[in-house]
């Protein structure tokens, strides 16, 4: 073989990626250089990836490209095509495949497709989890139904899960450039594309990129902890972290994130609160997430939450709404709730909605439309159309949650029937 493969997918980033220093030993045990590839399609399925997405997630692919060719003597090449077919082309050469875990189905699929049709060692590696869910006695095969059966599980090893750090490793024989590196590679599917995919220009509040993920992260630990703990849900004081882009995209590993949040805890004991409940949402709430699509195969389907929830909304369908919506008339923000209409369009405009104010959003949707199955699907098109953060697990957990998923059964009312209620009344008296 010419070269390790290294397949760049869910783990977009140049520092603390365990899948790119297990490629570089890997190639230097067998004396050949490392060569990255990513695979663009013009879209992804299920729910519409458009420009923002796009433009978001290739301000740091070549922001990575230049880090692992500077850096780590790596040269990543782009190809548009379907990516299995992609990184299979890529690898005729190659005398190993190393590449990052991913746990939604499209992404299970790209990884077993590469698996059975590359002629050489496949190796997935989990970089996006502190909790690796293939591990013994990992998540895999087993489905958690609420936070409080993962905590006890995960919260105890906390600080051992994080001090792991992979070694960085020095490449003994790099590429000379991205010319020899296509070479290697075969030419892979005609000519390379990246960074020159077609992406329109989107204005955005939020900027991709490893860099970026990293000032977020360091403005958060030095500015918002203070007041997080107490007050982190009221929408209007701006104490979110704006990092759940980045982690979706691989930008910044959730690994290091929650050892940086830890040193702070140690440094400063008055941040401890603040820093446990953000790890709470970080570690717990996320890794529930991910637990859910890979152990339910109707995850991202109406059929896939809890019974109970799906019993009391169908026995309260027919109960009278004093609002009702079409999608278009939601998609607009054209409803009569001030702050829901806000709500959405800080989610048109920005790419992000506060996680309190997306839940009342969510709530919302599910109370003023005539059909729950079909409120349902408009609160996930919506998230993953205009989200810079959908389609990821906590897309399908984050809305689930407000129709019943990872949550219990409350008094019983109109239309929503045990599930629990948010009214605007009580959103204004919050805040």
């Amino acid at each position: 073989g010419t070269h390790v493969l290294l397949w760049v997918q869910s783990a977009q980033r140049a520092s603390h990626n365990e899948a790119l220093e297990l490629a570089c030993a890997r190639a230097n045990v067998h004396g050949v250089p490392v060569v990255a590839v990513f695979g663009g399609t013009a879209g992804f399925p299920g729910g519409g990836s458009g420009a923002r997405h796009l433009r978001f997630m290739y301000e740091g692919l070549c922001e990575l490209e230049d880090a692992l060719a500077r850096t780590r003597g790596v040269r990543l090449l782009g190809f548009a095509g379907e990516v299995p077919d992609v990184v299979i082309a890529a690898s005729r050469r190659a005398v190993e495949v190393v590449t990052d875990a991913g746990y939604t189905r499209t992404l299970r699929r790209w990884r077993e497709k590469v698996a059975g049709g590359v002629q050489c060692a496949t190796t997935e590696v989990e970089c996006d989890v502190v909790a690796p869910l293939y591990a013994p006695g990992g998540g895999a095969g087993r489905g958690e139904p609420a936070a409080a059966t993962l905590r006890p599980k995960i919260w105890p090893r906390l600080e051992a899960l994080a001090s792991r750090e992979a070694t960085t490793t020095t490449l003994a024989l790099a590429a000379s450039g991205a010319e020899e590196a296509l070479e290697l590679v075969g030419g892979a599917a005609a000519m390379a594309a990246f960074p020159r995919l077609p992406v329109p220009p989107c204005p955005g509040y939020h900027a991709g990129g490893e860099a970026e993920a990293h000032r977020k992260l360091e403005v958060f630990l030095s500015r918002r902890l203070d007041d997080y703990a107490s007050k982190r849900n009221d929408p209007g004081l701006g104490l979110q972290s704006h990092l759940s882009p980045h982690i979706h995209y691989g930008q910044i590993s959730v690994v290091y994130v929650t050892r940086r949040a830890l040193e702070v805890k140690r440094r400063d004991p008055r941040h401890a609160r603040s820093v446990d409940v953000f790890l709470d949402e970080l570690v717990i709430r996320r890794e529930l997430a991910i637990n859910f699509v890979l152990n339910n195969p109707k995850y991202d389907s109406y059929d896939g939450l809890p019974r109970w929830a799906r019993i009391t909304l169908a026995d309260h369908a027919g109960d009278a709404r004093r609002w009702s919506y079409t999608r278009e008339e939601f998609e607009r923000g054209l409803t009569h709730d001030a702050l829901w209409n806000a709500a959405q369009r800080e989610l048109l405009t920005s790419g992000k909605q506060h996680n309190y104010v997306r839940m009342y959003w969510a709530k919302k949707i599910l109370e003023w439309s005539e059909d729950p199955a079909e409120a349902w699907r408009v609160a996930i098109e919506l998230n993953n159309k205009y989200s810079l953060d959908g389609r990821d697990p906590s897309s399908y957990t984050g809305v689930g949650w407000c129709f019943g998923l990872h949550d219990k059964p409350f008094p019983e009312t109109q239309i929503v029937g045990t599930l629990r209620r948010m009214s605007e009344n009580g959103m204004r008296g919050k805040f």
